[in-house]
C-alpha cells in the first residue's frame, strides 16, 4: 500500500512539474519603459544602473495583497540578463512555480537602483530609487503536448518610474510593517 501511495505521489509531482507555466520577462518588446525620477523620455534609467524583478501571485484578482507576491525572475546588476537604457531583455523562459501551463497569472514588476539584491534591501537603504508597477494579468506557455511557447510579458504596458521615496513615506511603511508584526504575534 505504501509503495502504491508513493508511486502516485511521484507521478503527480512529475506531472505538476511538467505543467508549470513559463513566461519571457522582458520589456524591449512591449511599451513599458524604465524611467528614473520622471516620466519624460529624456530620463530613461541608464544601462546597468538598475535591477528589475518579476513577481507572481496565485489567484485571479488584480486586488491581490502585496504580501502574496513572490519573485520569480530578477535582471540587472549582478543577476544575469541585460538592462539597457530604459529597457531590459532576456529571451530565456522563466518557469513560474504554481502557475499552470497555459493559464493566466497575476504579475507585478519591481525596480530599484544600486547594487542591492532585492527591492526590500534597496528600500531599507533609503538612498535607492524605487518603483513598483500595478498588478497585471499575463498568460503563460507550457500547456498541451507539445508544450506551447512561453508567453511574452505583454500584460505590462505601463511604465516603471524609479524615484527616491520621501523619508515620511519610509517612516509610514516602517510603522505599517511594525503594526503587522505586532498584531500577528498577538494572535
Amino acid at each position: 500500500m505504501k509503495k502504491a501511495i508513493l508511486g502516485l505521489l511521484s507521478v503527480g509531482a512529475a506531472a505538476s512539474a511538467l505543467a508549470q507555466g513559463t513566461v519571457i520577462f522582458e520589456n524591449s518588446a512591449s511599451s513599458g519603459s524604465i524611467y528614473l525620477g520622471s516620466v519624460g523620455p529624456t530620463h530613461y534609467a541608464a544601462a546597468g544602473s538598475y535591477t528589475v524583478a518579476l513577481l507572481w501571485a496565485p489567484g485571479s484578482s488584480l486586488g491581490t495583497a502585496q504580501a502574496n507576491f513572490t519573485t520569480v525572475a530578477t535582471y540587472g546588476l549582478g543577476t544575469g540578463g541585460a538592462t539597457s537604457t530604459g529597457f531590459f531583455t532576456d529571451a530565456t523562459p522563466v518557469t513560474v512555480p504554481g502557475l499552470a501551463g497555459g493559464a493566466v497569472g497575476v504579475f507585478e514588476v519591481e525596480g530599484w537602483t544600486g547594487n542591492y539584491t532585492s527591492y526590500a534591501n534597496a528600500m531599507a537603504s533609503g538612498a535607492a530609487a524605487l518603483g513598483i508597477s500595478g498588478a497585471f494579468f499575463n498568460g503563460s506557455g507550457g500547456a498541451g503536448s507539445p508544450p506551447t511557447s512561453p508567453a511574452q510579458t505583454t500584460g505590462w504596458d505601463g511604465n516603471l518610474v524609479l524615484v527616491v521615496p520621501e523619508p515620511g513615506t519610509l517612516a509610514l511603511g516602517g510603522l505599517g510593517a511594525a503594526a503587522l508584526l505586532f498584531f500577528r504575534r498577538r494572535k
